[in-house]
């Protein structure tokens, strides 16, 4: 339970904020507001320099995959012409955004579903 001096003090504060006049409150509101502006910005510079670190460390990741992948199967040299919007699909390269609509016609369309994986 609160003591006499703990309530006296709530009350006091209530008091106050009671008291104040529209411009004050007015005031106090408009700092909370570009208090957390500010805090909104910070966190999207940070959002925007994660997603540009996830991406690098991605390609990253790509890169030496291909180069594994180079070296384990003897493939073609690694001179840069991997693509990660490619796939390969009955041994040549196809933009990844139309490997639906091949796998959807080689399976048929009651089998297939958007975005599911399909060995080819």
């Amino acid at each position: 339970m609160a003591s006499a001096k703990e309530e006296a003090l709530r009350a006091a504060a209530e008091v106050a904020e009671v008291k104040k006049t529209p411009e004050e409150k007015l005031s106090s509101s408009a700092a909370e507001l570009a208090a957390l502006h500010a805090a909104k910005e910070q966190v999207e510079t940070e959002l925007d320099q994660n997603y540009e670190d996830s991406e690098e460390l991605l390609k990253q990741c790509f890169d030496r995959a291909v180069c594994q992948a180079h070296v384990l199967y003897g493939g073609t040299p690694t001179t840069g012409e991997f693509n990660m919007d490619h796939e390969v699909y009955q041994g040549r390269l196809v933009p990844s955004s139309e490997m639906g609509a091949l796998a959807a016609q080689e399976v048929g369309p009651t089998e297939a579903e958007e975005g599911e994986c399909i060995e080819v």
